[in-house]
């Protein structure tokens, strides 16, 4: 399976986080909203795995980017859940994947799943966290 559409499947489990804050009521969340052929998705899981690990480090960081008047908890799930993935396979993930993968990959994700202006909010401060955390230009 492409990591794409393993991206999708992580997705899913991240955006379970904010409904359940216990370690033991996610793991059985995602049993329970994931399909048998998804929990054995390697790379998707790892990403939901290292997204709940780093959860706090990864919500310090959004929450750097975000404008003095917003809160994390404003932004809507869809989009934060796809932030976290980003920032998670951006800084946390074992195996590297170039950053412009990463930003092309949740603006897919946020034309899928989020609204219609999500897709410029995630690229923006994506940009910035490359730029700023990476060094990178994107």
């Amino acid at each position: 399976m492409s990591r794409k559409k393993e991206r999708e499947y992580a997705l899913k489990g991240v955006f379970q986080l904010d409904f359940h804050p216990e370690p033991g009521d996610f793991t059985d969340s995602i049993a329970y909203f994931l399909e048998d052929n998804e929990l054995d998705l390697v790379y998707g899981k790892t990403l939901i795995d290292t997204t709940e690990a780093h959860l706090p480090e990864i919500d310090n960081i959004l929450d750097d980017y975000l404008k003095s008047t917003w809160k994390i908890d404003r932004i809507p799930k869809v989009e934060k859940s796809i932030l976290r993935l980003a920032i998670c396979e951006l800084k946390y993930m074992n195996e590297k994947v170039p950053f412009e993968v990463v930003i092309n990959e949740a603006i897919e994700l946020s034309k899928k799943f989020g609204d219609e202006d999500g897709k410029n909010y995630v690229n923006g401060i994506l940009n910035k966290i490359v730029k700023d955390e990476l060094n990178e230009c994107p």
